[in-house]
């Protein structure tokens, strides 16, 4: 990574329901029953490696982007090392490569260990040092939000409204508005906090 790219600051971006599109349009496999943000967190069932990734090959390959997808990714690049934040267990490169959005990611975060998706995402945003994120579950906007005091861009969906969410989460209507946002501010919005 060039100098100019690694003094950027870090924005994560989950990839479901985010940069790839739910099947037929709907996005299930989100919440907003928040998690006790003083809980400790609790460990997933996690198959073996060749199991989990035969799975995540057969759920989400044949997902396309979000319409949005690519613009949005190339005008936060400008502004931000962009890293893909996932609760996946295997790396959604090569569908990345496939619809010509890798050159829009510095790194990609999978879920390595046995922490479900929330808490392997606070763990990493902790770690990374980061300061804003990109989600779709409400829950994992919460934990983020209260736990690490990240601004959490939560992307609307209608299993994610309603809730009564922390400061910190910012409802929006899909990542283009959040590389918007960003753009508008100049990309400084993150120093007036």
């Amino acid at each position: 990574m060039t100098g100019e790219r690694a003094s950027l600051p870090v924005l994560t971006i989950d990839f479901d329901g985010v940069i790839c599109s739910p099947p037929f349009g709907v996005n299930l496999g989100i919440t907003t029953a928040f998690l006790d943000p003083t809980a400790p967190p609790r460990a997933a069932r996690v198959p073996p490696r060749w199991l989990g990734d035969a799975l995540d090959h057969l759920r989400f390959d044949f997902r396309r982007p979000m319409p949005e997808a690519a613009a949005a990714l190339a005008a936060l690049h400008r502004r931000r090392r962009v890293v893909v934040l996932t609760g996946r267990r295997s790396s959604p490169l090569p569908w990345l490569r496939r619809y010509h959005l890798d050159s829009y990611v510095d790194d990609i975060a999978i879920n390595e260990g046995t922490l479900r998706s929330a808490h392997h995402k606070l763990e990493s945003i902790e770690r990374l040092g980061v300061r804003e994120h990109v989600d779709d579950d409400g829950r994992t906007a919460q934990l983020l939000a209260v736990r690490a005091g990240v601004t959490v861009y939560l992307r609307d969906w209608p299993r994610n409204r309603g809730a009564a969410y922390a400061n910190g989460v910012v409802r929006v209507t899909d990542l283009a508005e959040v590389a918007a946002r960003i753009d508008a501010s100049g990309g400084a919005e993150l120093d007036e906090r």
